[in-house]
């Protein structure tokens, strides 16, 4: 009779799941831990279309994405709303604006009444108002035809983000 050791271990089945993982956990640890020190940040960080409010319907919707998604006469480029991301950014430099807890952003639409003038071109304004965290007011806005798809800016500093849109390429 053989006479069994008793510190003797039965090697593991190298098919086995059990082993497999043991050997390479540490492996995929690292691997978790790199995704969430790189990758996540990256996938979370907020910005201007994420604080906006979305729940617009009907022709309010309409309007509102026109001037979201607004790329130039050629529909190629940039839209309006990455420029105004752009110039924000550049005024708050070296700060995380999007994520801070004090600043909003929305837009505000309205029907423009039959009686002004402007009606005869025009069918609603759109205006979008961001509000940093030292509540320093910024205010962009257009007159917006959804039936033809026309948009027209009521300020200069519109006309400014229009025009940086209708000439990037």
């Amino acid at each position: 009779m053989v006479k069994k050791d008793s510190g003797y271990k039965k090697p593991q089945d190298p098919k086995s799941f059990g082993a497999f993982l043991k050997k390479r956990a540490p492996i995929y640890l690292g691997l978790i831990g790199l995704f969430l020190l790189f990758v996540y940040p990256a996938l979370t960080e907020k910005d201007l279309n994420s604080i906006l409010d979305d729940s617009f319907e009907g022709n309010e919707r309409i309007a509102v994405d026109m001037i979201k998604f607004y790329s130039g006469p050629n529909d190629s480029g940039i839209t309006i709303l990455e420029v105004i991301e752009e110039r924000i950014n550049e005024k708050h430099e070296g700060q995380k604006i999007f994520d801070d807890e004090n600043t909003n952003a929305r837009f505000i639409v309205a029907n423009i009444p039959d009686f002004l003038a402007v009606n005869d071109e025009f069918t609603h304004s759109v205006m979008l108002e961001f509000n940093s965290e030292n509540n320093s007011l910024i205010t962009y806005g257009w007159y917006v035809n959804i039936e033809t798809g026309e948009i027209s800016p009521m300020d200069n500093l519109s006309k400014s983000i229009q025009q940086t849109v209708d000439y990037s390429d």
